[in-house]
C-alpha cells in the first residue's frame, strides 16, 4: 500500500504492527526470535544504531528526560497520564510534604511496596503502588518501614511521622479491601 506521505504509512504500520502484537502471542515470539538472530548476523547495524541514539542522548536534554521518564514509568507499569493523574490527586506536590519535584530538579518518585514485588526487582506489578514521593520523603519513608517491622510508633499528629504513618495505612486499608474483593469475587 502505497501511501502520498511516509510519514503517514510508517504511522499506519506501526498501529498495524502494536494491533497485531497486542492480539498474537505467537507473533510476539516468533518476531523476537528472528530479531535476535538479525542482530547476531548484523553487528554492524547494531553499532549504527547505538551510536546514532547515544549522540542523540547526549545532544538532546529534553529528549533524554523523556526517555528517562518513560523508561522510570515503565518499571512502574504507569504511563504518563497515570502519573499526571496522581500528581493531580495529591494537590501537585509530594504525598507527605509540600515539595513539588524529587531530587536534582527531577519529578517525584513513585513510592511502592516493596514486599508485594521484592527489592531486587527492577520492574513491579504496578497494583502495589501508592503515591507520589520527594526524594526526601521517599527516603525517610523507606527507613519507617524498617521500623515499622520491628514495632508500632505513636507519632504526635500534625507532623511529618503522622502524615507518614497516615499515608501507609491508607494504602494498607486500600490494599486489604483489594484482596477481599478480589477473594468474594472468586
Amino acid at each position: 500500500m502505497a501511501y502520498k506521505n511516509k510519514e503517514e504509512g510508517r504511522r499506519k504500520s506501526r498501529e498495524r504492527m502494536a494491533q497485531r502484537r497486542a492480539n498474537d502471542t505467537q507473533f510476539v515470539e516468533d518476531r523476537k526470535a528472528y530479531m535476535r538472530e538479525w542482530h547476531k548476523a548484523n553487528p554492524e547495524a547494531n553499532t549504527r544504531k547505538n551510536n546514532a541514539r547515544n549522540r542523540k542522548y547526549a545532544e538532546d536534554t529534553e529528549w533524554r528526560r523523556k526517555v528517562n521518564r518513560e523508561v522510570t514509568l515503565r518499571c512502574y507499569r504507569m504511563t504518563p497520564e497515570k502519573y499526571t493523574a496522581k500528581l493531580e490527586e495529591q494537590g501537585g506536590h509530594c504525598a507527605l510534604c509540600e515539595n513539588t519535584c524529587g531530587s536534582k530538579g527531577f519529578s517525584l518518585h513513585v513510592d511502592h511496596k516493596h514486599e508485594c514485588c521484592g527489592y531486587e526487582k527492577r520492574v513491579t506489578c504496578g497494583k502495589c503502588n501508592r503515591g507520589l514521593l520527594c526524594n526526601s520523603c521517599n527516603i525517610r519513608l523507606g527507613y519507617l518501614e524498617a521500623v515499622l517491622k520491628e514495632g508500632t510508633i505513636v507519632p504526635l499528629p500534625n507532623t511529618w511521622l503522622y502524615r507518614a504513618v497516615e499515608y501507609l495505612n491508607h494504602y494498607r486499608r486500600l490494599s486489604e479491601e483489594t484482596q477481599s474483593e478480589t477473594q468474594s469475587t472468586c
